[in-house]
Protein backbone atom coordinates (compact mmCIF):
# COMPACT_ATOMS: atom_id res chain seq x y z
CA UNK A 1 0.00 0.00 0.00
CA UNK A 2 2.92 2.75 1.00
CA UNK A 3 4.62 1.14 -2.03
CA UNK A 4 2.00 1.86 -4.70
CA UNK A 5 1.34 5.78 -2.71
CA UNK A 6 4.91 6.45 -3.26
CA UNK A 7 4.77 5.27 -6.76
CA UNK A 8 1.92 7.50 -7.39
CA UNK A 9 2.89 10.49 -6.02
CA UNK A 10 6.50 9.86 -8.18
CA UNK A 11 4.65 9.65 -11.23
CA UNK A 12 2.73 13.60 -9.77
CA UNK A 13 5.93 14.72 -9.77
CA UNK A 14 7.35 13.39 -12.91
CA UNK A 15 4.86 14.82 -14.39
CA UNK A 16 4.55 18.11 -13.22
CA UNK A 17 8.47 18.21 -13.33
CA UNK A 18 7.70 17.88 -17.62
CA UNK A 19 4.71 19.73 -17.58
CA UNK A 20 7.04 22.80 -16.32
CA UNK A 21 10.01 21.99 -19.07
CA UNK A 22 8.12 22.34 -21.66
CA UNK A 23 6.76 25.52 -20.92
CA UNK A 24 9.91 27.56 -20.03
CA UNK A 25 13.24 27.90 -21.61
CA UNK A 26 11.96 28.56 -25.38
CA UNK A 27 13.84 31.49 -27.01
CA UNK A 28 11.12 33.01 -28.32
CA UNK A 29 10.67 36.83 -28.13
CA UNK A 30 8.49 38.22 -25.46
CA UNK A 31 5.80 41.13 -25.53
CA UNK A 32 6.47 43.45 -28.55
CA UNK A 33 9.32 41.66 -29.83
CA UNK A 34 9.75 41.33 -33.69
CA UNK A 35 12.02 38.13 -34.55
CA UNK A 36 13.24 38.33 -37.95
CA UNK A 37 12.32 35.40 -40.64
CA UNK A 38 15.32 35.96 -41.74
CA UNK A 39 17.53 35.63 -38.41
CA UNK A 40 19.75 32.94 -38.53
CA UNK A 41 18.02 31.46 -41.41
CA UNK A 42 15.62 29.63 -39.48
CA UNK A 43 11.90 29.30 -40.01
CA UNK A 44 9.88 31.92 -38.34
CA UNK A 45 7.14 30.97 -35.58
CA UNK A 46 4.26 32.25 -34.41
CA UNK A 47 2.11 30.94 -31.32
CA UNK A 48 -1.21 31.03 -30.71
CA UNK A 49 -2.44 31.11 -27.33
CA UNK A 50 -5.04 32.91 -25.56
CA UNK A 51 -7.01 33.76 -28.70
CA UNK A 52 -3.85 36.15 -29.76
CA UNK A 53 -0.77 35.65 -32.33
CA UNK A 54 2.16 35.98 -30.31
CA UNK A 55 4.70 37.37 -31.58
CA UNK A 56 2.65 40.16 -33.34
CA UNK A 57 4.90 41.38 -35.42
CA UNK A 58 7.45 39.26 -37.97
CA UNK A 59 10.12 40.40 -40.34
CA UNK A 60 11.62 39.66 -43.38
CA UNK A 61 13.57 41.31 -46.40
CA UNK A 62 11.17 42.61 -48.88
CA UNK A 63 10.07 39.53 -51.27
CA UNK A 64 11.44 36.84 -49.48
CA UNK A 65 9.19 33.73 -49.63
CA UNK A 66 9.52 32.16 -46.27
CA UNK A 67 8.16 29.45 -44.36
CA UNK A 68 6.12 30.06 -40.91
CA UNK A 69 5.20 27.70 -38.63
CA UNK A 70 1.94 28.43 -36.52
CA UNK A 71 1.08 26.38 -33.15
CA UNK A 72 -2.17 26.81 -31.78
CA UNK A 73 -1.95 26.49 -27.85
CA UNK A 74 -5.99 27.06 -27.64
CA UNK A 75 -8.74 24.54 -27.80
CA UNK A 76 -10.78 26.28 -30.49
CA UNK A 77 -9.32 26.17 -34.42
CA UNK A 78 -7.99 29.42 -35.15
CA UNK A 79 -6.60 30.44 -38.61
CA UNK A 80 -3.60 32.57 -40.19
CA UNK A 81 -5.33 34.42 -43.42
CA UNK A 82 -3.23 37.24 -44.81
CA UNK A 83 -5.23 40.32 -44.96
CA UNK A 84 -4.26 40.70 -48.99
CA UNK A 85 -5.66 37.04 -49.34
CA UNK A 86 -2.26 35.87 -50.44
CA UNK A 87 -2.02 32.69 -47.99
CA UNK A 88 -4.19 31.07 -45.43
CA UNK A 89 -4.26 27.90 -43.14
CA UNK A 90 -6.28 26.65 -40.59
CA UNK A 91 -4.59 25.40 -36.94
CA UNK A 92 -6.51 22.98 -35.24
CA UNK A 93 -5.98 23.05 -31.27
CA UNK A 94 -2.88 21.57 -30.34
CA UNK A 95 -1.15 21.57 -33.96
CA UNK A 96 1.63 22.92 -36.13
CA UNK A 97 0.87 23.98 -39.32
CA UNK A 98 3.37 25.71 -41.81
CA UNK A 99 2.44 27.98 -44.38
CA UNK A 100 4.76 29.95 -47.20
CA UNK A 101 4.30 33.51 -47.54
CA UNK A 102 6.14 35.89 -50.03
CA UNK A 103 7.22 38.78 -48.13
CA UNK A 104 5.83 42.43 -48.83
CA UNK A 105 7.64 44.39 -51.66
CA UNK A 106 7.48 47.60 -49.10
CA UNK A 107 5.90 48.01 -45.49
CA UNK A 108 3.72 45.74 -44.20
CA UNK A 109 0.73 43.33 -44.48
CA UNK A 110 -1.71 42.46 -41.90
CA UNK A 111 -2.59 38.85 -40.75
CA UNK A 112 -5.37 37.56 -38.89
CA UNK A 113 -7.82 34.99 -37.58
CA UNK A 114 -10.68 34.45 -39.87
CA UNK A 115 -12.84 32.90 -37.05
CA UNK A 116 -12.24 35.61 -34.88
CA UNK A 117 -11.30 38.93 -36.12
CA UNK A 118 -9.69 40.79 -33.11
CA UNK A 119 -6.98 38.67 -33.21
CA UNK A 120 -4.42 40.34 -35.96
CA UNK A 121 -0.62 41.00 -36.49
CA UNK A 122 1.53 42.35 -39.23
CA UNK A 123 4.46 40.97 -41.34
CA UNK A 124 6.68 43.73 -42.24
CA UNK A 125 9.45 44.19 -43.95
CA UNK A 126 13.01 44.28 -42.47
Amino acid sequence: MKIARAFRFLVLVSALGLAFAACGGGSGGGPGSSPSAAAGGGTPSLTIQGFAFSPDTLTAPAGDRVRIAITNEDSTTHSFTLDDGGATADVPPGQTVRVSVTWPASGSVGFHCRFHPSMTGTLAVA
